[in-house]
């Protein structure tokens, strides 16, 4: 986590590298203070913005959609009746596309030029990540057009139809897989990786399984072949939950992780009644840790806790929705305890697995897994994680009653500060939460 003291370093030299252009290319030229960002200064900035942005914000905003948190006071209390604004979200779409994707458009093209396979491997694997997230959060996004800034200064970039960027995903997942595989170019990542520590290998999966993740996403619009083309992705997946994409957070106060800082700072969300009845109603174990009240001792939520981007145990339970879509109900079966046991020890219940299993609504048998037992073990083992929000939209999986009025929000209003600076944007009375995203048919 000492690669945090970079951070603002890097933000301080991107403001003055782009004031050559005014100043003159030696002007004011500090020796003492380079004006030349190197990637390992830039790779850990764009892994932390990425990965707090989608393990704070987004776990919120969606969370009570999923009602896996409840909103009970302040801010959080209209939302959770569904009041979200535009204004609501500047922030998480600021850190996505300026915070993240920008910052890590500078990496890869500094990668490219040094021939850096590795590093650029790993800023597209990371790009595909989180364009992946922001089109599945608000559908319609920019894009192709969307990192032009030093080719037309001020502008106004086209959203790109959601069915165009996964088209782009997928290209851009093969492109990632052979930089990794190739040769590192003489400059390999290494501590500055806070995921992987600069293991290619590892990143190599991480795309299979993030592929997996978005072949699933189509199978409202793709059916049979989303689930064969998330297994076939997962043939070159993870081997074990040492292989999960985990960012470790740190002690200090700066380095705090986003629930544990968001708990500390605000406090006005809770654990859902909903997700907490779920578990109760299976006599889950896990009550004991993910069913805990959000305070700051709790188990999960602790400073240093590592958040994940994709885990072996998602990976499971992606594994046993398709197999059992494709007829290979044995395989669904085995994939679905696996996963089960592998959220066991994340949820710190280790030791309850067999107990837990042993129950007959849990432990079904392979002849009577249903849709329904895969996608409520997968609710209750990725908690937070947004990755649920695609999973409800996808199957209507668990069952959710609207907190209020008839329907459930599907997506996000396009951020404020969007609709004001790009003409582009869709009109906020032409889109609203309840509109569907592209493949959610």
């Amino acid at each position: 986590m000492k690669n945090f003291k970079y951070l603002f370093l890097l933000f301080g030299l991107l403001a003055f590298t782009a004031c050559e252009d005014y100043f003159g290319e030696n002007s004011n030229v500090d020796p003492d203070n380079p004006t030349v960002v190197t990637p390992n200064v830039i790779l850990p900035q764009v892994q932390a913005r990425l990965v707090y942005t989608y393990g704070g914000d987004f776990t919120r905003y969606v969370g009570l959609n999923t009602q896996t948190i409840d909103g009970i006071s302040r801010q959080f209390a209209v939302l959770g009746q569904y009041g979200i604004q535009g204004s609501d979200v500047d922030t998480p779409w600021a850190n996505m596309y300026s915070g993240t994707m920008q910052s890590n458009r500078r990496l890869a093209t500094i990668a490219q030029d040094g021939g850096f396979n590795h590093y650029e491997g790993i800023s597209v694997a990371l790009e595909s990540y989180a364009i992946l997230v922001v089109t599945d959060m608000w559908g319609d996004v920019p894009y192709s057009d969307a990192f032009k800034f030093d080719e037309v200064g001020v502008y106004s970039p086209q959203f790109d139809s959601q069915e165009s960027i996964y088209t782009a995903i997928f290209a851009n997942l093969d492109r990632a897989r052979a930089l990794l595989a190739s040769d590192d170019g003489g400059n390999a990542p290494g501590g500055d990786d806070l995921i992987y520590g600069g293991d290619a290998s590892k990143w190599i999966q991480f795309c299979n399984v993030l592929e997996a993740r978005a072949r699933l996403h189509l199978s409202k619009v793709n059916g049979s072949s989303a689930y064969s083309g998330a297994l076939a992705a997962l043939a070159g997946g993870f081997g074990s939950s040492s292989d999960n994409a985990g960012f470790p957070f740190g002690t200090p106060a700066t380095e705090n992780a986003p629930w544990f800082q968001y708990i500390e700072q605000r406090d006005d969300c809770e654990t859902g009644a909903t997700y907490v009845g779920i578990l109760e109603s299976l006599n889950d174990p896990r009550t004991a840790t993910y069913g805990q009240p959000q305070t700051n001792d709790h188990p999960i939520y602790t400073k240093d806790q590592t958040v994940n981007l994709l885990s072996f145990t998602e990976q499971e339970f992606i594994k046993a929705e398709a197999m059992l879509m494709t007829g290979d109900s044995d395989g669904a079966y085995a994939a679905y305890l696996s996963g089960i046991q592998s959220s066991m020890v994340e949820a710190l219940v280790p030791d309850e697995y067999d107990v837990y299993v042993a129950q007959s609504n849990v432990g079904v048998g392979a002849a009577n897994l249903t849709l329904e037992d895969v996608m409520t073990q997968k609710y209750i083992a990725l908690n937070t994680d947004p990755e649920v929000f695609a999973d409800w939209r996808r199957t209507n999986l668990p069952a959710l009653t609207p907190v209020t009025g008839t329907q459930i929000p599907r997506r996000l209003p396009y951020a404020q500060t969007e609709q004001f600076s790009n003409s582009n944007t869709p009109d906020a009375a032409s889109v609203s939460i309840f509109d569907r995203v592209w493949w959610d048919q």
